[in-house]
């Protein structure tokens, strides 16, 4: 480790006096102070920022955890998932084997909130299972117990998804206060 270092001053040096370098090299380490002064100030969080974190979350989670598009997003004639209807609701490719009539043939538009619902009742069917009417989705919809932060996170996203995009813009402006309005 010390030759590595040896040849790395010595390279310096000869780099410095073929530049005509005219002056010595200060090689000793920066203090605190310099260092927090050649340093951009952190960035602080503000509530846009956060909101826009959590709809990054969100979006992770609805395409790579939960996998909603497999049900939620339609198909073309090779089974290819149609990217230009992206979770706006599809019919649901199996039948019902038990005869029992509980499996939903279509899966629901998860562009912006279903009709009816407020971000409080998003967030309580993902954290429950249970619709703001009472009862469960029918199957194959699993009964998903999520974290508060993780159901926010993805309520956040299916929001910003709204066809004419007239939301993002006021959940990306949403102050702290509204965020936690609609925490518990």
């Amino acid at each position: 480790m010390k030759e590595i270092v040896l040849v790395c001053l010595l390279s310096l040096f000869i780099l410095c006096q073929l530049m005509g370098a005219e002056e010595e090299l200060n090689l000793a380490p920066l203090s605190k102070e310099e260092l927090s002064q050649s340093q951009p100030p952190p960035v602080k969080q503000t509530s846009t920022t956060k909101t826009g974190e959590m709809i990054q979350h969100g979006k992770y989670l609805v395409e790579a955890v939960a996998l909603c598009a497999e049900c939620h997003t339609p198909r073309d004639s090779n089974g290819q998932l149609i990217m230009d209807k992206w979770l706006q609701g599809s019919p649901l490719q199996w039948v019902d084997q038990s005869g029992q009539k509980e499996w939903a043939s279509y899966a629901r538009s998860l562009v912006g909130l279903p009709e009816g619902w407020k971000e409080s009742d998003m967030v309580q069917y993902l954290e429950t299972g249970i619709l703001p009417r009472g009862g469960y989705s029918r199957l194959p919809m699993p009964p998903y117990r999520m974290s508060h932060k993780d159901a926010l996170a993805i309520t956040l996203y299916l929001e910003s998804l709204s066809e004419q995009n007239t939301k993002r813009d006021a959940l990306i402006n949403k102050t702290e206060e509204e965020l936690q309005s609609i925490e518990k």
